[in-house]
């Protein structure tokens, strides 16, 4: 057989093929979900800062909307370290605030886990509430110990304990605590365990707030989050590395060009057409 006799047609689909794989490596810079599958997943891409209304992509519908009085959040482009977008938290003035509701609250059930990709922005915190809800809610929080300032679990006024290591406010970085229902929780920081509590309060009211806590809304937060989930229960350590790792992928690592993964699909298909000759 001759190369003539290699139809344009099936080079063409060699080429279609290497595209299709192509394309696929673009939708593997997603996030992944650990098992099992988060209550409500809050990507910024999915977040309108028009309508302050922030998509909830883990399949449940649980969408997170703008309380009556509180100002939308915004959205900022270029945000992460590959250029990713962030929903951005501010602290405008003493009667401005913003923060979003959880449509449907979060029972307390068996505990939560709660991770993010985020960036503090404020130098010293005082209680910054990345979720919470009303008496007797978790509250997930930053505050400082002498000028650091560091992630906290607690349950109204109470603070059960705080992480080992102070989070940065001119980084993103995941940050996260995996707790139950009375809050005996670990604290995680990049992936890792970050620090335990022993806690002795359940908490008895719905998470049902991002960035504060209480009802009328308080301890709000300042900064920017990427992604927000949060889980059903305790997940374990290996979980919480699948989901930093999936962070990873889609906030740090670098993003190819599409021009980028056309090359190297036509790259690919020419390969193949080499070999096929060779083999001739």
């Amino acid at each position: 057989m001759c190369i003539k006799c290699i139809s344009v047609s099936r080079v063409s689909s060699w080429v279609v093929a290497a595209l299709a794989v192509a394309v696929a490596g673009v939708s593997t810079l997603t996030t992944v979900s650990a098992t099992p599958a988060p209550l409500v997943d809050y990507k910024a891409v999915n977040y309108d800062p028009i309508t302050g209304v922030w998509t909830d992509s883990s399949g449940n519908g649980n969408n997170a909307t703008l309380p009556n009085g509180a100002i939308a959040p915004t959205l900022i482009a270029n945000a992460t370290p590959n250029g990713s977008s962030a929903v951005s938290f501010a602290n405008l003035f003493a009667t401005q605030f913003q923060y979003l509701n959880i449509t449907t609250g979060l029972a307390p059930g068996s505990g939560y886990t709660v991770l993010a990709f985020a960036e503090p922005t404020e130098a010293i915190y005082l209680d910054d509430n990345l979720v919470g809800g009303p008496v007797g809610a978790m509250t997930y929080f930053i505050g400082p110990t002498s000028g650091v300032n560091y992630q906290r679990l607690g349950n109204g006024g109470t603070t059960f304990g705080v992480s080992n290591t102070g989070v940065p406010t001119t980084a993103f970085s995941m940050i996260g605590v995996a707790t139950d229902n009375v809050g005996n929780a670990t604290f995680y920081f990049n992936g890792s365990a970050d620090g335990t509590t022993t806690g002795s309060d359940a908490f008895t009211s719905p998470l049902n707030l991002i960035g504060a806590k209480d009802s009328p809304a308080s301890g709000f937060f300042v900064g920017n989050i990427a992604e927000l989930q949060i889980y059903s229960g305790v997940l374990t350590a290996g979980d919480v590395q699948t989901v930093n790792q999936a962070f990873t992928n889609a906030y740090i690592n670098p993003i190819p060009e599409p021009a980028a993964l056309a090359l190297m699909a036509v790259a690919g298909a020419g390969l193949l057409l080499l070999r096929k000759r060779r083999s001739i």
